[in-house]
């Protein structure tokens, strides 16, 4: 009896002496509350919305989802083509509505010039990445989700991005811009190319009328060659367009739609037709009854391929 009353006791000491049913041990302590934004001299007013703002020599619209008061929100620039602004792109990707709900910072900058004659340059580059560090300076932005995408001459600002930025943009989405192009874009040369292999989701009509569908496949090729990457499956398909996914042995992804689509806007005397935004019916829209949506894409494309 007595060599049992003393297990007992031992068995007791030991428990109390571990502390973790003990209600006088330490508490564990609350989660370090997530720290508010960040204002400086440009972005005063840091508080959820949309805003207009004038910083580094452009002006850009930004919208911050009320969310990001509360967690560490993704980043996603958002970037027109020649003749348009913030705006009229919003109106075609829509980006800042739909990733109000995942939780994503939308900027989308005007280049400098009035609508229809607005126009990007690389000289522009420096301005617009300056806009970005703002932005997730201000708003403590999660690292992990930082991506880039544009149309047209905001396409080829993506490409010089991708070959500048690789170590911050997570993953990246141009439309309507092939090799070469105003301002230059990624050669994925031996000479130029991304210091390191990101995640690119490329769309382009068949018959754009304003960046030859020969400059895409051409950068396509370029890619596939540079990266050693392999065709590994047909995301979507139909009589009149494709979407392919490519990737490599480090297990990189590059996406390749290309579609029949067009839009009936004409620029001077000059129709578009291909060099258009799939899945609306907007003035640069191919058709809202498309088999994808552009904007809806690009975002899943984003959120599926974060900064590992």
């Amino acid at each position: 009896m007595k060599t049992r009353l003393l297990a007992l006791a031992l068995i007791g000491g030991l428990h109390l002496g571990c502390g973790s049913d003990d209600p006088s041990g330490p508490a564990t302590p609350p989660p370090e509350p997530y720290p508010p934004p960040a204002p400086d001299d440009c972005i005063v007013d840091a508080v959820p919305g949309k805003q207009t703002l004038n910083c580094e020599g452009l002006s850009f619209d930004l919208h911050v989802p009320a969310v990001c008061l509360e967690r560490a929100c993704g980043l996603i620039m958002d970037v027109h083509g020649f003749g348009m602004n913030a705006e009229i792109m919003e109106l075609h990707s829509r980006l800042s509505v739909l990733a109000e709900g995942p939780g994503y910072i939308v900027v989308q900058p005007n280049a400098p010039g009035a609508v229809l004659a607005s126009s990007w340059s690389d000289q522009n580059d420096s301005q617009v990445f300056a806009i970005m560090q703002r932005v997730m300076n201000v708003w403590h932005v999660d690292k992990k989700r930082v991506h880039f995408d544009g149309y047209s001459m905001g396409g080829w600002m993506t490409w010089r991005f991708i070959c500048k930025h690789s170590d911050i943009i997570a993953s990246a989405a141009p439309i309507a811009a092939g090799l070469g192009g105003a301002g230059g874009s990624c050669e994925f040369s031996e000479a130029q190319r991304p210091a390191r292999e990101l995640p690119i989701f490329y769309t382009h009509g068949t018959t754009d009328g304003l960046v030859s569908f020969t400059t895409a496949t051409a950068m396509r090729d370029a890619i596939v060659s540079a990266w050693g990457m392999q065709e590994k499956e047909v995301v979507q398909e139909g009589a009149d367009y494709n979407w392919k996914r490519y990737a490599n042995a480090k297990g990189t992804i590059f996406e390749f739609a290309q579609h029949d689509w067009e839009t009936s806007f004409v620029l001077g005397s000059r129709p578009l037709a291909g060099h258009c935004f799939p899945g609306n019916g907007q003035l640069l829209g191919c058709g809202a009854d498309t088999a994808f949506d552009w904007g809806q894409s690009v975002l899943d494309f984003f959120m599926r391929h974060p900064m590992p």
